[in-house]
C-alpha cells in the first residue's frame, strides 16, 4: 500500500526512467539538516546510511538556532552533510518545508455524483494567501468519514510556492542529483510512520520553531494543525531559568540526565513549552473524532524534541491515552546492532526516511 496524497504534484512525477536503486530523502530544517540513504536489495529496502547537520554555525548562530540561509550556504551545508554521511545516491527527494507551502482540507457543496474539478481551483484561491499563478497546485477529494452521507463534498489541496520549487532544484543541481517526485514535508512525515495495519493516526511534529498535528487517514491527511512553539523555545526557557547562554542550556537539553542537577530545571522547560501545543492539538483531536465518529488509533511523536526521553509519557497525560515515540526505521532493514541508536534517533529522521520511501511507493 502506497501511502501520501494520490495526486499532488503530479506534473513533477512524470518521469519514463527506471525507478532507482538508491535513493536519499533530505529534509532541510529550520535548524539542522538530516539525510537517510536507503536502497532496494533483493526483494527489500534497506539502510544505506543517515546523517545530520546542524546549521547554526552557516549563520555565525549557536547550535540549535534557527537560521534562513542564502542559497550559497543552503549548498554548502547540503555538500556537507552528503558528504560527511558518505551518500552515494544520485537520486533525492527533498522535503520541501511547511512554510513555503500551503496545505488545508477544504469542504465543498455539492451533489455525490457532480464533477468538482472545474470548482476546486476556483475554492483553492480562498484559502491560498498568494495569487494561483505563483504556485503549482494539486489536490485529491477525501472520502467521507462516519456513517453520515451529506452533500458536502471534502478535498484536501496542497500549494508549492513555485520559487521553493526552483530553489529545491537548484539545489539538487549543485549537488548534482536527479530529484525524484518531490513533496511537501508533512506527506513524507506520514509515510515515514504510518502503518499498513493503521485506520487513522496522529502525528505530532515537534519541530525547532513549530509544533504541528497531522491526522491522517487511510495515509491521506484528515486534519492540520499548527502552534509557533518548539524545541528553540524551551532552550530559550532553560537558558534564562539557569542564567546560562542559549548555547550551553542546548548542550544541557541535549545531554539530559535524569539524575543531574539540571534535570528539573530541563524538566520544566520542556513542559511550559509544550503543553500549551498539546492542549491545543487534544482539542483538534477530539473535534475531529466528534465530528467525524472516528476514533484515532495511534499518536506518535516525531522531530527533534520527540527524542527527549520524557516526552512521550508527558504527552500521554496531557492526552489522557497512549502517545508513542515514531521509528521510521521499522520500514527498513538494517543490522541488529544499530538498532538501540535507531530507536533512540528515529524521531528525528521521520520525515528524510519517509521522503526517501516515495520513489519506491509512486508508480
Amino acid at each position: 500500500m502506497a501511502f501520501g496524497l494520490e495526486k499532488v504534484f503530479s506534473v513533477l512525477k512524470q518521469n519514463t526512467t527506471p525507478a532507482p536503486t538508491k535513493v536519499v530523502g533530505i529534509d532541510f530544517g529550520a535548524a539542522s539538516i538530516k539525510v537517510v540513504e536507503i536502497e532496494q536489495r533483493k526483494n527489500a529496502l534497506a539502510l544505506s546510511s543517515y546523517g545530520e547537520l546542524q546549521l547554526g554555525p552557516y549563520a555565525e548562530a549557536e547550535l540549535g538556532r534557527p537560521v534562513d540561509l542564502e542559497k550559497p550556504k543552503q549548498i554548502e551545508a547540503l555538500v556537507d552533510v552528503l558528504r560527511e554521511s558518505n551518500i552515494k545516491a544520485k537520486d533525492g527527494v527533498m522535503a520541501l518545508p511547511l512554510a513555503s507551502s500551503f496545505v488545508t482540507v477544504m469542504s465543498m457543496p455539492a451533489q455525490a455524483n457532480e464533477d468538482i474539478s472545474p470548482r476546486v481551483r476556483v475554492e483553492a484561491r480562498k484559502y491560498i494567501p498568494v495569487p494561483i499563478a505563483d504556485v503549482t497546485l494539486d489536490w485529491t477529494e477525501l472520502k467521507q468519514l462516519g456513517e453520515a452521507k451529506t452533500n458536502v463534498r471534502e478535498v484536501l489541496i496542497a500549494a508549492i510556492q513555485n520559487e521553493s520549487l526552483g530553489d529545491m532544484k537548484d539545489l539538487m543541481s549543485a549537488v548534482q542529483m536527479t530529484s525524484q517526485p518531490s513533496e511537501i514535508e508533512l506527506f513524507g512525515a506520514i509515510r515515514g510512520i504510518t502503518k499498513e495495519s493503521d485506520q487513522t493516526v496522529a502525528v505530532i511534529d515537534l519541530g525547532a520553531k513549530t509544533s504541528k498535528l497531522y491526522v491522517a487517514e487511510s495515509g491521506l491527511l484528515r486534519r492540520i494543525h499548527r502552534v509557533h512553539s518548539g524545541g528553540v523555545h524551551a532552550t530559550e526557557k532553560l537558558a534564562e531559568m539557569q542564567s546560562v547562554s542559549f548555547s550551553e542550556a542546548e548542550y544541557i537539553k541535549r545531554n539530559f540526565d535524569a539524575h543531574s542537577s539540571d534535570a528539573k530545571a530541563v524538566k520544566s522547560a520542556v513542559v511550559t513549552t509544550f503543553e500549551r501545543p498539546m492542549q491545543e492539538f487534544r482539542r483538534a483531536l477530539e473535534q475531529f473524532e466528534a465530528r467525524n465518529a472516528e476514533s484515532v488509533s495511534r499518536i506518535v511523536l516525531i522531530g527533534g524534541s520527540a527524542a527527549f526521553a520524557e516526552l512521550p509519557q508527558f504527552a500521554s497525560y496531557m492526552f489522557d491515552r497512549e502517545v508513542v515515540r515514531g521509528n521510521p526505521f521499522t520500514k527498513v532493514a538494517y543490522p541488529a546492532f544499530m538498532e538501540n541508536t535507531l530507536t533512540e534517533i528515529a524521531p528525528v529522521f521521520s520525515v528524510a526516511l519517509g521522503s526517501a520511501l516515495r520513489p519506491f511507493e509512486v508508480g
